[in-house]
């Protein structure tokens, strides 16, 4: 599901943000009469929106643009900030649905969900939060919003879905150039900085220094840390440069390569023959696109039915 590219996000971006307004497409779900009730929007300046009644203020607005990694709604237009009300109302309506399906949130979730944000970026949360100006009691809000509009996701789309292996075969009989494959090979690479390092290196490799773990010391690109495998890929899926290695045999080693990365050196690991890549093996990625296809109907459906429900006001001009 798509995100809104333009939203700068900040480091520590509550979650909530990325699920009840982002991964959701950037239509104006308020602004189709026909799937929402609608009406006239307010006249208080305090006042963005309601749902159901109750009220988005001007000053809530401001604080969730905020967490969202605005460093302030004056530095960008108009257009979005309507899209973020638009997708805050979506959440608040979200939010709402859950409350009134009864689903609940135990503490043990929100600290296993803190915990995981400390793991990934550091112990000192709340300081770097504080650094954004954004409040930590607040943003744990977030959290449990975050996962209130989970479960209930959860609960009325994603656990709903099913895909069967009927469903899988035909989707594969229907569409037979998608699973043609072209000849492919499986490389691993070291990439330097200069001629005189990838020299080196090349010098090691020819006394018998184990690819990988060179990769590992030695290389600067990404995927050094995995000993320095690029996964499979076909004429044309890489830069030029990378062409010499369809004509290595299986475990040979390259000269040092030149490229606007760096220089490279390449060891084939693998090659595939073209073919067709058979239903066992296209199974789990066609079963996946079925899925997600699922998902976003059922999901759009869903919506649809919780907006025909739903009546809310909307003031844009108070974000001018």
């Amino acid at each position: 599901m798509a995100t809104m590219n333009f939203f700068r996000t900040a480091k520590y971006i509550a979650p909530a943000l990325l699920l009840g307004l982002f991964i959701f497409s950037c239509k104006k779900a308020v602004d189709d009469k026909s799937q929402g009730r609608a009406t006239s929007p307010s006249t208080d300046p305090r006042i963005v929106a309601t749902v159901n009644g109750d009220p988005i203020t001007l000053a809530e607005f401001q604080e969730r643009f905020v967490r969202a990694g605005f460093k302030s709604e004056h530095d960008v237009g108009r257009a979005v900030k309507e899209e973020f009300l638009n997708r805050l109302i979506e959440r608040t309506m979200m939010l709402r649905e859950a409350q009134r399906k009864r689903i609940k949130i135990s503490q043990a979730e929100i600290n296993d969900r803190i915990a995981a944000f400390r793991n990934e970026h550091g112990q000192d949360v709340k300081t770097d939060l504080d650094v954004l100006g954004i409040d930590f009691e607040k943003w744990k809000s977030d959290i449990w919003e975050d996962l209130m509009i989970q479960h209930l996701l959860d609960r009325e789309v994603f656990t709903r879905i099913s895909v069967t292996y009927p469903e899988v075969r035909r989707y594969y009989l229907a569409n037979p150039q998608e699973f043609e494959r072209p000849e492919q090979v499986r490389v691993r690479q070291i990439v330097v900085a200069t001629a005189d390092e990838a020299e080196h290196v090349l010098e090691l490799l020819h006394s018998g220094a184990d690819f990988a773990a060179a990769a590992g010391k030695m290389s600067t690109a990404p995927e050094a840390d995995n000993g320095g495998d690029l996964g499979y890929f076909a004429m044309g899926e890489m830069p030029a440069e990378f062409n010499v290695v369809f004509s290595l045999p299986k475990g040979g080693t390259s000269g040092i390569v030149k490229s606007p990365y760096g220089y490279h050196i390449f060891k084939l690991v693998d090659k595939r023959m073209a073919g067709k890549i058979s239903l066992e093996d296209a199974y789990k990625e066609i079963a996946e696109k079925l899925r997600r296809e699922k998902e976003d109907n059922r999901y759009k459906q869903w919506q649809k039915e919780l907006r025909s429900r739903t009546k809310f006001e909307v003031n844009y001009k108070v974000l001018e």
